[in-house]
């Protein structure tokens, strides 16, 4: 996305501001059209130079691929781009496995994630998990030799041979109903009473299926709504205690009760590969254990749930079965716990933190740089999510209406985009909404708080309200932000810099820098030196510094986005013989050797990048020739130049171009376009490669130096 310097007609000044008006199509507009490529047309060579054109000595961290928007349902979509995975308090799992990758031990990492806590022991105590499957329905436990039943001072032997189930049931409030499934007894199948002389078996607090006399040594199979799964230790009918959502309700669970390290070796590889390295299993073996120990005791009828509201325990029906290593962590670690004080440490845990814990009221949760969270490429410590329907939000809090614009508040830790999203400011046609962090990353179903709004496509969302902008220079020199709101309208303009230098490009790449915030650059045509001016969470810029020299020798500067898909900004610099090259970006804020994409460039003027035209996952050029023939310059996903399409007529007299990514909310992305008049208009992309019908988004603009 660059702003280009056109020849435009002269002002002293500028007397009005851009009118914000969306008109209906006008008619002497240039003709769209499908010709066939013409021959003089830049072609790609296959010789990549190295150059040392930009130096900066600064490096921060890596930043993660923001990836390419595509054709998308229909109506307006927000892109996000965010770091983590989970809540990110406590321990990183990902960052465990580069902690011990880097020679960490369980008790450093176990100090590292959770400060303040040290090594104690519980010993091997039986834990309730409830078995969030069976919800309020019957115990169903399948029929086998040793089976038994108890009410803690009763016990009933199981043996009739011809009962394949034990089903308990409650006949009501305060009653049990236990009986059996036969087949064929006197003629008849089906479910009949239990003849047991333990007479408080109708009234006892809870009923327990023991297999093989013991708990330690009990494996039974519990029969559910998805089928047969078999679990260690006991099962328990019991009445069970649920809170949450401010109600409390009374039910009835199947509770399986079994001892902590019978418990762990099913918990451990479903919440970690126990395959990785040992001191980070054992590691996960403390932190499970830990964070189970200081739910012993619950009044609620189990101290523990079974899903990723608690901790995952499938039992040993499980794609990811108890396993030798994670065996071993559990046996090696038995017993040990983190304690704070005298108390148990609430040791909580998550995939990724994305490279910055996060703080809670827990002292030993506390917010800092994770060194370790980002060691592993594999990771899914970065995300994105590049087609979130507006729809969503306008369907989660209905009270904005039709949403226009976000504004996010963040806690302004951590490297990335300012830090973690606190709440978020919802702004429609309604009026506006407060919504929490949490409660939008649930509703939305988002990996984490820690994200940034971005850009449709090459479009760069500098506003941070979650639409492209355009940015424009005045002839008086201020440098202006004018956010889209996604259905080919603008919102309230903002000023960036009162005094902005006028230069060939004022180029906004997206996040050059590294720290997930998308970055403005300028050209100097007189040194040739390219300065960056970073951007920051609040939408505004950061002092300029010098990023490389040499630059004055190009005849244009482009930045197309990620254009070779390494997940880092790049530009593009034609040459006065007309030869393209791509300058990959390191992602934090240096260059990789310039690579040539060919020559024959020099004959397209005010070229321009626009994303994916043509639908095939590549960022896409387009440019005229002095005949004002439009022509599409197109990439494949990974930067390889696939050659040129002309693609329209008679746009010789239109005085610049533009690349705003998605203008209307379509799926599709645009070209913006002037004419002489002062009038911008978004000529449709289709999202295959063609254009539909042109819509005016604004007049007013004639004076101002503007840009994709």
């Amino acid at each position: 996305m660059g702003v280009k310097k056109f020849p435009l007609v002269a002002a002293a000044v500028i007397l009005s501001a851009p009118l914000l008006s969306v008109a209906s199509t006008a008619s002497a507009a240039p003709t769209p059209a499908r010709a066939p490529a013409a021959t003089s047309v830049p072609v790609e060579t296959s010789a990549p130079a190295s150059d040392s054109l930009a130096t900066d000595p600064e490096r921060g961290d890596a930043t993660p691929a923001a990836g390419k928007i595509g054709a998308a349902a229909a109506g307006p979509v927000i892109g996000l781009r965010g770091r983590g995975f989970g809540h990110g308090r406590g321990m990183s799992q990902w960052g465990a496995r580069g902690a011990a990758q880097q020679g960490l031990t369980a008790e450093q990492i176990l100090a590292f994630y959770y400060p303040g806590t040290v090594s104690a022991s519980v010993g091997n105590p039986d834990v309730r998990v409830r078995l969030t499957a069976m919800g309020s329905s019957p115990t169903v436990v399948a029929g086998e030799a040793g089976l038994t039943l108890t009410d803690g001072t009763c016990t009933q032997a199981l043996t009739p041979a011809n009962a394949t189930s034990w089903r308990v049931s409650r006949v009501n409030v305060t009653d049990w109903k236990v009986e059996g499934y036969y087949t064929n007894v006197n003629g008849f199948t089906g479910w009949f009473p239990l003849v047991t002389s333990c007479t408080g078996f109708t009234t006892a607090k809870d009923l327990t299926f023991v297999g093989d006399g013991s708990v330690a040594n009990s494996v039974l199979t519990l029969r559910t709504p998805s089928g047969a799964k078999q679990y260690r230790g006991a099962l328990r009918a019991t009445p069970v205690v649920l809170r949450g959502s401010g109600a409390t309700v009374y039910t009835v669970g199947t509770v399986n009760v079994l001892a902590m390290d019978s418990y762990l070796r099913s918990v451990v590889p479903a919440e970690m590969p126990a395959s990785w390295g040992l001191e980070a299993v054992k590691s996960q073996a403390v932190a499970a254990r830990s964070y189970t120990a200081a739910r012993l005791g619950s009044a609620d009828g189990f101290d523990i749930c079974d899903t990723t509201a608690c901790q995952v325990y499938p039992g040993l029906t499980s794609s990811n079965p108890e396993h030798p290593n994670s065996d071993a962590a559990v046996t090696a670690t038995s017993g040990q716990v983190r304690k704070y004080g005298s108390s148990i440490a609430v040791t909580e845990f998550s995939s990724t933190n994305g490279g910055q814990t996060v703080a809670s009221s827990l002292p030993y949760q506390v917010a800092k740089a994770d060194p370790y969270d980002g060691v592993y490429a594999d990771a899914p410590d970065t995300w994105t999510y590049l087609t979130m329907p507006v729809t969503a939000i306008e369907n989660a809090w209905p009270a904005v209406g039709t949403f226009r614009s976000m504004s996010i508040s963040r806690d302004g830790k951590g490297a990335y985009f300012g830090g973690r999203a606190t709440s978020l400011l919802l702004t429609g046609t309604k009026g506006t909404q407060t919504v929490g962090a949490e409660s939008f990353r649930t509703a939305m179903n988002l990996r984490s708080t820690y994200f940034i709004p971005l850009g449709s496509s090459v479009g760069t969302d500098l506003a941070g309200n979650a639409f492209s902008d355009l940015i424009a220079r005045d002839s008086t020199g201020k440098l202006l932000n004018y956010p889209g709101d996604g259905r080919g309208g603008w919102l309230a303009k903002v000023l960036l810099s009162s005094s902005f230098p006028a230069t060939p490009e004022i180029l906004a790449p997206g996040d050059f820098s590294g720290d997930g915030i998308p970055d403005l650059m300028t050209r100097s045509a007189s040194t040739g030196v390219l300065t960056l001016h970073k951007g920051t969470a609040a939408g505004t810029l950061a002092p300029g510094t010098s990023i490389g020299s040499g630059w004055a020798s190009f005849t244009a500067v482009i930045a197309p986005g990620d254009l070779d898909g390494d997940g880092a900004v790049d530009l593009l610099g034609r040459d006065a013989s007309g030869t393209m090259w791509l300058y990959p970006s390191t992602g934090t804020g240096t260059w990789k050797s310039r690579v040539s994409k060919g020559g024959g460039w020099g004959g397209l003027q005010e070229l321009e990048a626009v994303g994916d035209f043509d639908g095939d996952g590549g960022t896409d050029l387009m440019g005229k020739s002095a005949t004002g023939a439009l022509y599409l310059l197109r990439f494949s996903p990974t930067g390889a130049y696939l050659g040129a399409k002309a693609i329209g007529t008679g746009f010789g007299s239109y005085s610049g171009f533009t690349g705003m990514g998605d203008v209307d909310g379509d799926g599709a992305v645009d070209l913006v376009a002037r004419d002489s008049t002062g009038v911008l208009w978004a000529y449709r992309g289709t999202g295959t490669g063609t254009f539909t019908t042109r819509r005016s988004i604004g007049s007013g603009w004639k004076t101002l130096t503007f840009g994709s």
